[in-house]
């Protein structure tokens, strides 16, 4: 089982990398304070959405999750 573990280990650090890079490209819903409560499709017309991307603070959110991820 120690063999499957390190194998399962790998993997996830490995996705974990890829999900982090990919989260450094734009803004996307997972970004968005509302993500928990929101009901709403994806929309580039989003008022939230716009508030946000106007404030530029979803960019350091961001960067701090990705070294979350890239820490374990």
């Amino acid at each position: 089982m120690p063999l499957i573990d390190a194998i399962r280990g790998l993997f996830g650090k490995i996705s974990d990398r890829i999900t982090a890079r990919r989260r450094l490209a734009g803004f996307t819903c997972g970004d968005c304070d509302r993500v928990g409560r929101c009901n709403l499709t994806p929309d580039e017309n989003c008022v939230a959405r716009q508030e946000q991307i106007a404030r530029g603070d979803w960019k350091a959110k961001r960067r701090a999750k990705a070294l979350l991820y890239e820490s374990r």
